[in-house]
């Protein structure tokens, strides 16, 4: 990669430029036309004379234009460079994260390269490596772009308030919701189908009942009768349970007792 003074900037201040390698990256400098004294001197000094370096790079730095920085403001340039290069190249941004995860921690964390820096602890978002490659692609695009950052985050949050809003209308913050309603009716059959012995059992106790009291009239009115019951019953037992199961669940999460 061609020298960059701007660039050589953000790694000294960092310390990514070993002292041994200043000789070498002063040929680089030279070489793309930055051929003042102070470079040159740094030029031909040997890698081994490492007092003799450091005491030639601060005229150098001067001499480039360049001045102290911050770690943070070192990591984002590097970071935005790095960024605009993998975007240029068509590169995969994955392969990079791990770099954006140390440029955030020596940058104390800024707001700009947190999508980037912890992309990896983000797995369990993404369904596949190319979603994830995706995202990364568009994180990257934000780093560049405090304005594209901004309205992206505006969307996702817009987005993100109907997501909840649509699962606040579903089970189990409305029991009568299509979801719920779903439930209800699952767990109802479910209940009738353990209640099946239960049934037949009313069966024969009404026909032992008409055979005893030899009316049978008596025990086709009296069968009549406890169907409905015997139907109805667990449509109750479920809908109990359901409103105790969704106020456990709303308690969970914090919903106060007074808005369940």
């Amino acid at each position: 990669m061609a020298f960059d003074p701007a660039i050589f900037e953000a790694e000294v201040a960092l310390n990514l430029i070993p002292t041994e390698q200043l000789p070498a990256t002063a040929q680089d400098a030279l070489g793309v036309g930055f051929d003042g004294p102070r470079v040159v001197r740094m030029s031909v000094l040997d890698p081994t004379d490492g007092w003799e370096i450091e005491q030639a790079l601060p005229p150098m730095l001067a001499e480039l234009g360049c001045h102290s920085l911050s770690h943070r403001e070192a990591a984002l340039r590097l970071a935005q460079d790095r960024a605009r290069h993998i975007l240029a190249d068509g590169e995969d941004p994955l392969p990079s994260i791990e770099y954006f995860h140390w440029l955030m921690h020596v940058a104390g964390y800024p707001e700009e390269l947190a999508e980037l820096g912890y992309l990896d602890e983000d797995d369990i978002l993404f369904g596949s490596e190319e979603e994830k490659r995706a995202r990364a692609r568009e994180a990257l695009e934000e780093l560049l772009s405090p304005e594209l950052r901004e309205k992206r985050r505006a969307e996702r949050e817009t987005a993100r308030e109907l997501a909840q809003a649509r699962i606040k209308s579903e089970w189990p913050y409305v029991m009568n919701s299509p979801s719920g309603r779903a439930l209800m009716k699952e767990r109802y059959a479910a209940r009738i189908a353990e209640m099946r012995p239960l049934l037949w059992i009313d069966v024969i106790a009404w026909g032992v009942i008409g055979w005893a009291f030899s009316s049978w009239l008596a025990a086709v009115i009296g069968y009549t009768v406890s169907i409905p019951v015997l139907f109805a019953l667990p449509v109750w037992e479920v809908r109990q349970a359901m409103k105790r199961e969704r106020r456990e669940i709303l308690l969970r999460r914090g919903v106060p007792e007074d808005q369940i």
